[in-house]
């Protein structure tokens, strides 16, 4: 059986509000780059929340940027537990590198969803069409195949 869940698209705005607004105060509470007065974390968070109920397009792109970064996670989670289980310790095989990896991989994430929300400088019917041919399968597989023996020559 089916769940209609259509009726969240209405509450949307709000949703993204109340995301931004939470994760806007817990940044500036962290890094306290105005002191530490709630006071003013309070008043910038909802500066920057009422921004994303005005502009309906950053409520899309709320919406499909938090969709994909559910997905990126999860992935990653998934990694980590394979590492874990087949390794026995995933702080031995942890290096720092890998967290500069993941950083750069969710601002590279942040930008693709942007430029495919906002609809700036890239033609998606042409990309999508570029990764439908043999020929992305081709170079994705060569991309892989230097990185695999840039390990594993470097060991």
């Amino acid at each position: 059986m089916a769940v209609d869940l259509s009726g969240v698209n209405f509450f949307m705005p709000v949703f993204s509000f109340l995301f931004v607004f939470i994760l806007v105060y817990a940044i500036l509470a962290k890094i306290k780059i105005f002191g530490d007065n709630p006071a003013v974390h309070l008043f910038i968070s909802f500066l920057f929340a009422i921004f994303f109920i005005v502009n309906t397009s950053l409520v899309d792109f709320v919406k499909f940027s938090s969709a994909w970064f559910v997905v990126f996670l999860i992935c990653i989670f998934l990694m980590i537990v394979l590492v874990s289980f087949t390794h026995g310790n995933f702080d031995a095989i942890a290096k720092p590198w890998v967290a500069w990896v993941l950083v750069g991989a969710l601002i590279g994430f942040f930008i693709i969803s942007s430029s495919f929300v906002f609809n700036w400088a890239v033609n998606w019917a042409k990309v999508w069409e570029w990764c439908n041919s043999d020929w992305f399968g081709f170079v994705l597989l060569l991309v892989i195949a230097a990185i695999v023996s840039w390990v594993l020559v470097k060991k």
